[in-house]
C-alpha cells in the first residue's frame, strides 16, 4: 500500500488517517508532495488532489459534503476512520486480544474512537470546533455567552491530539527535516490509537457484560471487575433505577459504590453512604454499621467495602437503607 498526502505543514487529521493505514496494511509506504504526478504513483491519496473517488480523498474539494449525523463534518481522520475503523479493529482484535469480540462489540468500539478521537480532530481541522460548541450549549444571555467563550478557550488549548501534532511541527523546517517529524508523528499515533483500540474493544465488551448482568433494581452486582462506570453513562435509560454497585476490587476485596447521577455530574453521588459511616475503618466501621468484617468507607460517603462478598451485600443492602441522596 502506497499511501500520498500533502508535503509542508502537517496536521492531525492527515496523520492520523496515515497511522490507521499504516497498522491496517502491513507494508506501507508515504508519499509527501504536492505534484500531482507523484501522488498519482500511490494507491490511495489523502487530504490533497481536490479529488473524491475510490482512490482520492480530499474534504478540501468544493463538493465534498459528508457530515456525521450531528452535523460535524468529516476530515480526513474521520473519514478514514468512516472506511477502515470495523477492518482495523478486527485486525486489533485478532492480534492483540485473548477473546473475540462481538460484531456488536466492534460497532461500540468504532463509534466510542469515532466520538473520543476522530470528531475532535475533524472539529478542529475543519474549523467547526467553536460553532459546534454553541450549537450544543445554545447559550441565550451575555453571561452564558461569557461561558461558552472560556470553555471555547479551554477547548483549543487542551493538549490533546491536534495541540500534539501542531508542536511536533518544527519551526522553519522543511524538506527531509520536515518528512522526518512527520514520520515520527504518524509513529507516534499508530502507538496512541492501537492502545485507543484496545481499551475500546475490552471497554465495549465489559460494558456488555455488565448490562447481562443487571436484573433491575437498586443494586447492580458484579462477580469481576468491568467498566460499570461507562455502562451506567452512556446508557442511563437502563440504569435510571440503579443506586448502587457492588464489584470486586484490585485487591481481591470487595466494594460498594454509589452510581454517578450522569455524565454531566459524574461526582454527584445517586446514594451517598450515611454520614456516620464516612471516613471510618475496620473495627470503627463494623461498631458504626453493626457488621463485619467491614474495610473502610470514603470520607467523601461515595464508595466503601468489606472483605467477602456476603459481608459487602450486607453493606449494600443496609447502605440502601440508610444511604443519603445528594
Amino acid at each position: 500500500m502506497i499511501i500520498a498526502t500533502h508535503d509542508g505543514t502537517f496536521h492531525a487529521d492527515e496523520t492520523t488517517a496515515c497511522a490507521i493505514l499504516t497498522y491496517l496494511f502491513d507494508t506501507s509506504s508515504i508519499i509527501r508532495s504536492r505534484d500531482p504526478a507523484e501522488l498519482e504513483k500511490a494507491d490511495i491519496i489523502i487530504d490533497v488532489s481536490n479529488i473524491n473517488d475510490d482512490k482520492h480523498f480530499d474534504h478540501h474539494s468544493k463538493d465534498f459534503k459528508l457530515c456525521r449525523d450531528n452535523g460535524v463534518k468529516y476530515a480526513t481522520a474521520g473519514l478514514m476512520w468512516n472506511k477502515f475503523g470495523h477492518e482495523y479493529l478486527k485486525k486489533v482484535a485478532q492480534k492483540e486480544l485473548e477473546f473475540r469480540p462481538s460484531a456488536k462489540v466492534i460497532d461500540s468500539a468504532f463509534v466510542r474512537i469515532d466520538e473520543d478521537i476522530m470528531t475532535m480532530i475533524d472539529l478542529n481541522d475543519n474549523g467547526q470546533l467553536t460553532g459546534y460548541v454553541d450549537q450544543i450549549t445554545d447559550p441565550k444571555t451575555d453571561s452564558e455567552r461569557a461561558i461558552v467563550n472560556r470553555l471555547n478557550e479551554l477547548y483549543q488549548a487542551t493538549a490533546d491530539i491536534p495541540f500534539i501534532v501542531a508542536m511536533m511541527n518544527l519551526p522553519n523546517k522543511v524538506g527531509a527535516e520536515q518528512d522526518k517529524s512527520f514520520n515520527q508523528t504518524v509513529k507516534m499515533l499508530k502507538t496512541i490509537l492501537l492502545n485507543a483500540a484496545i481499551n475500546a474493544l475490552h471497554t465495549e465488551s465489559g460494558v456488555a457484560k455488565v448490562i447481562e448482568a443487571y436484573s433491575g433494581g437498586e443494586i447492580l452486582i458484579m462477580h469481576e471487575r468491568l467498566p460499570w462506570t461507562s455502562a451506567v453513562l452512556n446508557n442511563p435509560e437502563i440504569f435510571k433505577d440503579c443506586l448502587i454497585a457492588v464489584y470486586p476490587d484490585r485487591n481481591q476485596r470487595w466494594r460498594v459504590q454509589s452510581l454517578p447521577q450522569s455524565k454531566a455530574q459524574r461526582f454527584k453521588n445517586r446514594l451517598s453512604a450515611p454520614a456516620a459511616w464516612r471516613g471510618l475503618n475496620d473495627t470503627e466501621l463494623d461498631k458504626a454499621t453493626g457488621l463485619k468484617n467491614m474495610t473502610f468507607i470514603h470520607k467523601s460517603g461515595f464508595t466503601g467495602g468489606a472483605q467477602t462478598f456476603e459481608d459487602n451485600l450486607e453493606l449494600a443492602k443496609l447502605w440502601l437503607e440508610l444511604g443519603e441522596k445528594d
